[in-house]
């Protein structure tokens, strides 16, 4: 619980923080759906679902600042071990170059927090790190729509990837 009113707090300062910064209309806020892969040696990759809650906003035509809080919404199991994503919270950056005013290729740079879940193994962990991927938005009117591949976490034990498909309404 303490977790979340903290998270809710973070988010909702980079959110308010973001309208007094950045320009009219080039603010966001969308949902993303989250198809993780957790990479362990001796263990099959396991691939939980998720959604997260989008807030970003540009800083000027080729740069754009985003806050991403999410959870899984189904589990997966391989060998006798389920894995989900507890809680997930994200801060990036995006930078890339607009085409014909309509898509926005970029890549990514962050922080994930990542807190990783097994019911079957009683196993809970919090791990963080630095975050790169790449992606693009497409832009349609207020409506944008977006595909990414972002590396979450890269540790010695493991790695976890997501490839997410976000829907945002611009204001």
């Amino acid at each position: 619980m303490k977790k979340a009113l903290i998270t809710t707090a973070i988010a909702s300062g980079l959110f308010f923080t973001s309208q007094l910064t950045m320009a009219e209309e080039q603010n966001y806020v969308g949902l993303q759906y989250n198809m993780f892969t957790y990479s362990e040696d001796g263990l099959g990759d396991l691939e939980p679902e998720g959604v997260a809650l989008v807030i970003g906003g540009e800083l000027n035509d080729n740069f754009r600042l985003e806050g991403r809080l999410g959870s899984s919404t189904a589990d997966d199991n391989v060998a006798g071990v389920a894995l989900a994503i507890d809680n997930y919270i994200g801060f990036y950056v995006k930078g890339g170059m607009r085409f014909a005013d309509m898509v926005f290729p970029y890549v990514v740079l962050g922080y994930s927090l990542v807190d990783l879940k097994s019911h079957d193994a009683n196993y809970y962990d919090t791990e963080s790190d630095l975050s790169y991927g790449v992606g693009a938005d497409v832009n349609f009117g207020n409506f944008q729509v977006g595909l990414e591949w972002i590396m979450l976490q890269e540790k010695s034990a493991y790695e976890l990837e997501n490839l997410s498909l976000t829907a945002a309404w611009r204001f």
